[in-house]
């Protein structure tokens, strides 16, 4: 009898241990934007959380490894959150909890944004280094930006837009965004390049029209509307890319457009090899993500105090072959 209760008693135990270990697994599973460093966190050494708003981004993979690879080879924890790009309160609320867990230092997306600003702000005043990574918040106190210099990007793409048309034509500019700063940073970079040549004229839908509320699709057709002779187009961002070939393709042959954008993914690669896209740029997202922690941990053991304003990583064209102005 005794044999049975214990028999039991420990059935009964392992039940238990199976059910909540199951239930943990599913909590786990349920939210996929958050990802731990998986070794045990020693005391002495720092602690770092890297926070970006592109949840499941391909590029964004690719930053976490070079912040990874400069982790381990710095000895330091980092742990990785992550969000979907529209979620901003949950963005927001990865910060806090960065704070509130009192660790070294955060490394995060920025945005211009006054309420990311006063949360960055409010981690400098608790003692916890911020650095922000491919776009940045200038009027923050961040220690530094690490990523491209978006204004140098709007010159490289709007020199070689200019040779390819030979300082004659017209360029349709699409937004599919409300602008944000890296945005128009580009913009008035592309502007910048352009202003030594009068023969070719800008084309945009108003600025108080180009919000989060029209697509890149809607814009692309009202340009085309407007300008049926517009020939060259350039998307300020991967998604404006989309908008303009889903567009061009359902009204005429793709092969009569040049089209331009700034940002690298798997779908704008596999259209510059197939032709479709003009150029874009590689951005080095390893590099991002190997830099920003190094000098945030090269901060914290006061080696670099202070650092650089701006640490700009390279950017380098792609371009289809041939492409038509």
């Amino acid at each position: 009898m005794k044999k049975l209760f214990v028999g039991s008693l420990y059935a009964g135990g392992l039940a238990a241990l199976l059910t909540l270990v199951y239930f943990t697994i599913k909590v786990v599973q349920s939210s996929p934007e958050i990802s731990f460093d998986s070794r045990p966190i020693d005391p002495d050494i720092y602690r770092i959380v890297f926070i970006s708003g592109d949840s499941g981004s391909p590029f964004w993979k690719r930053v976490k490894e070079g912040a990874s690879s400069a982790a381990d080879e710095n000895v330091a924890a980092i742990e990785f959150k992550e969000t979907f790009q529209d979620d901003a309160g949950e963005y927001l609320k990865n910060i806090e909890m960065a704070i509130s867990s009192r660790v070294d230092g955060i490394i995060v997306q920025g945005t211009d944004d006054p309420e990311f600003i006063r949360i960055v702000n409010k981690a400098l005043q608790k003692g916890i280094a911020v650095v922000t990574v491919f776009t940045d918040a200038p009027d923050s106190l961040r220690k530094t930006y690490v990523g491209p210099n978006h204004y140098e990007e709007g010159i490289v793409i709007g020199e070689r837009i200019a040779s390819r048309m030979a300082g004659q034509g017209q360029i349709g500019i699409v937004y599919g965004v409300a602008p944000t700063s890296h945005i128009s940073l580009r913009k008035d970079g592309l502007e910048q390049a352009l202003a030594g040549y009068p023969g070719i004229r800008i084309l945009e839908i108003p600025p108080s029209a180009a919000d989060s509320r029209r697509s890149s699709a809607e814009e692309t057709n009202e340009l085309l509307n407007r300008y049926p002779e517009c020939k060259v187009f350039i998307g300020l961002t991967a998604e404006a890319a989309g908008g303009i070939v889903q567009v061009i393709k359902a009204r005429d042959r793709i092969r009569n457009y040049s089209i331009y954008t700034f940002d690298e993914n798997a779908e704008i690669l596999d259209w510059i090899d197939k032709g479709i896209l003009s150029a874009t740029l590689l951005q080095h997202p390893e590099e991002i993500g190997f830099k920003s922690t190094t000098l945030i941990l090269r901060w914290l053991e006061g080696k670099d105090n202070p650092l650089e304003r701006n640490y700009y990583t390279p950017v380098e064209m792609i371009e289809r072959k041939g492409a038509a102005p």
